[in-house]
């Protein structure tokens, strides 16, 4: 069974039930404007994106809503409700604007790997429910299903841009700028945002995954 099949299962058995994520982590920290630069060698940078905003007409659900995405150091042996290493839960209830939020985190350099996935999903305004896929759902024999990305010191590396694909159901995809041209401008975006970040370092290297994304390179 692939962790397509796992992901349907695990929507299947969590639909209209929900919990909120929060992680104290001491692998990983959020940074924020002028925090966010590569002077601390031996940590790394990760750089990513994520829409919150719900997406309609969504696999056959009035409208879907990405609500969590975490991420664990590996290897792991965490349990379910152990908090993630690195966790990305600020979809807003009510208001939703349709663009990508700019997260950086510093992080201990290693490999990581997928660990949680949230959706909301509604049918109507009053039939409304989450499809969740925990910790165990991602992580067999100890190797991710789900998907993985690396970090060394003192590197700073682009994950990509993580929003919602509807084919069939309603899923985790992972988006990129295409182009050198499209991933300049993203990095020039980016320093508006975070001027203390030596853009000439950003490397392109995305989240890998089979299930969520599809495989690209820089030309």
């Amino acid at each position: 069974m692939n962790v397509k099949s796992l992901w349907f299962v695990a929507l299947f058995i969590a639909f209209a039930y929900g919990a909120n994520v929060h992680a104290q982590s001491a692998v990983a920290e959020r940074i924020t404007g002028d925090a966010v630069n590569t002077s601390n060698q031996s940590k790394g940078v990760v750089l990513l994106a994520v829409r919150w905003d719900r997406r309609w007409n969504c696999g056959g659900f009035e409208n879907a809503q990405l609500r969590v995405i975490a991420f664990d150091k590996l290897p792991t042996a965490k349990t379910d409700d152990a908090a993630p290493d690195i966790v990305l839960d600020e979809a807003p209830l009510v208001m939703t604007k349709p663009v990508f939020e700019n997260y950086a985190f510093q992080v201990e350099p290693g490999e990581y790997g997928l660990s949680r996935l949230e959706i909301k999903v509604a049918k109507s305004r009053s039939d409304v429910g989450f499809f969740k896929a925990p910790r165990s759902k991602f992580f067999k024999d100890g190797q991710s299903l789900g998907g993985t990305f690396a970090v060394s010191a003192g590197e700073a590396v682009y994950l990509g841009h993580f929003y919602l694909d509807c084919h069939q159901q309603p899923t985790l995809w992972r988006y990129y700028p295409e182009g050198r041209d499209g991933f300049n401008g993203y990095l020039a975006s980016l320093k508006k945002i975070y001027p203390t970040l030596d853009i000439e370092k950003v490397v392109f290297r995305l989240f890998q995954t089979k299930e969520f994304g599809q495989d690209y390179k820089l030309p």
